[in-house]
């Protein structure tokens, strides 16, 4: 091949190497980098949180909901095999800051856990347990929470009053606490801290300064039910109005309120949630919810009733007590 041929040869080269850069170019107008691309896979594996605008209302019919199985519950309580529950929403941010580690941080909870009680991973796997009962109890009631709250577990020495095991602190930034010594039953603990998280519940629902002013035997009486099925583990009780009947039959009947006066409320937040439900499935949830708004204090049977029931409180626990014989 002499010059002259060369010289074509490389320009003919060059020119088909232009034009194919030009049209590799031109191919994809507009396409990210590829160096984008694990960024973009990422992202969208990103949860979004929806944080509620509105405070929820309180409910307004009676759930449906299956019969109450105190036994299934037990389990539930007892082994590491929890049920499935749909995902609830991820609430960011963190509750108020509590005495002790931080130990377990979940969707709606974070959990401390101080000395002298259970251990720290006896504490985490409580705070799980807390997390699902929580559903359960959203789910009940109707009203779920817009803000996180706080768990403490400490020793039993350390409870505000002689014999308390659980209290709620609702005025402010929402917690909860409760009081046990290493070597207690962890499911009497758990049903404990939901009942207590049945009063942040509330506190949604009705608003802080109703729930600081509500009478006690609504207060109680409704916190218990909204455990639901938990609560009822403590006693193997089918539903409420069981277990109310079978304290009537062994004596505890008669004045509803004073029974907030002895040694084992249990068996007073028995009947109270016992006559919570009476209220509901007999007059409905409006009035209800109108009547635990009309707290005036947390002496038992306080609430307007007669304002809102045209009945007094008497009478109403004595239709109540009527259902049980």
């Amino acid at each position: 091949m002499d010059r002259t041929h060369r010289a074509m040869f490389a320009l003919l080269c060059t020119a088909g190497c232009l034009f194919l850069l030009v049209f590799l170019l031109g191919a994809a107008p507009g396409s990210p980098p590829v160096a984008t691309s694990p960024v973009i896979a990422i992202a969208a594996t990103q949860e979004v949180v929806a944080t509620p605008s509105t405070v929820p209302a309180p409910p307004t019919a009676t759930p449906n909901l299956p019969t109450p199985t105190p036994t299934l519950t037990a389990r539930i309580l007892t082994t590491n095999e929890l049920p499935k529950i749909a995902p609830t929403s991820f609430l960011p941010g963190r509750g108020p800051t509590l005495p002790g580690e931080l130990t377990y941080t979940g969707r709606r909870l974070d959990v401390y856990v101080g000395q002298g009680t259970f251990t720290a991973d006896e504490v985490a796997a409580l705070g799980l347990k807390a997390e699902q009962a929580l559903s359960y109890m959203q789910k009940r009631f109707t009203v779920a929470l817009t803000k996180r709250v706080s768990v403490g577990v400490y020793a039993a020495s350390q409870a505000p009053g002689d014999g308390t095991r659980g209290i709620a602190y609702t005025h402010g930034d929402t917690n909860v606490r409760i009081y046990y010594r290493p070597s207690e039953d962890q499911q009497r603990a758990l049903v404990v801290l939901a009942h207590e998280l049945a009063h942040a519940l509330q506190a949604q629902a009705y608003g802080k300064s109703a729930q600081g002013q509500a009478d006690t035997v609504l207060l109680e009486g409704l916190a218990s039910w909204i455990t639901g099925e938990y609560w009822l583990s403590l006693s193997g009780a089918t539903s409420f109005q069981d277990r109310a009947a079978t304290l009537d039959h062994a004596g505890y009947t008669g004045n509803l309120a004073a029974l907030g006066s002895q040694r084992d409320l249990n068996n007073a937040y028995d009947l109270w949630a016992g006559f919570v439900d009476y209220l509901t499935h007999t007059y409905g949830w409006d009035k209800f919810n109108r009547l635990y708004q009309t707290g005036r204090g947390r002496t038992p049977g306080s609430a307007n009733y007669m304002g809102v029931y045209g009945q007094s409180f008497q009478e109403l626990t004595d239709a109540y007590y009527a259902t049980l014989k």
